[in-house]
C-alpha cells in the first residue's frame, strides 16, 4: 500500500510549466502528478482548425512533455471529448 498522494493534473490551454498555478497546487501534497491533455477529435477537423494552429498546439504539447521529462515525469496525451 502506498503512503503517497496519486494527482492528475488535466492541461487544458496553459500548456507552460513555469506560470501555471494550477501545477503548483496540484505539486503541494502530491508524491505521484500525473500531467494529462485531452484532444478533443473536433480540433482535428480541418474545416474547424487551421494547419497553422494545430501545428501550433502539437509543437506546444511536445514542449510541455520535454519540460515535465526534465521533472522526470511525462505528459499523457489521451483523444476524445474532455465534456465526457
Amino acid at each position: 500500500m502506498s503512503d503517497g498522494r496519486n494527482t492528475i493534473l488535466w492541461f487544458r490551454n496553459g500548456l507552460r510549466l513555469h506560470d501555471n498555478p494550477a501545477l503548483l497546487e496540484a505539486c503541494k501534497d502530491a508524491t505521484h502528478m500525473h500531467p494529462v491533455y485531452i484532444m478533443d477529435p473536433g480540433f482535428l477537423d480541418p474545416e474547424r482548425v487551421g494547419v497553422k494552429r494545430l501545428k501550433f498546439l502539437l509543437n506546444s504539447l511536445e514542449d510541455l512533455d520535454k519540460s515535465l521529462r526534465a521533472h522526470k515525469s511525462q505528459l499523457f496525451v489521451c483523444q476524445g471529448k474532455p465534456q465526457e
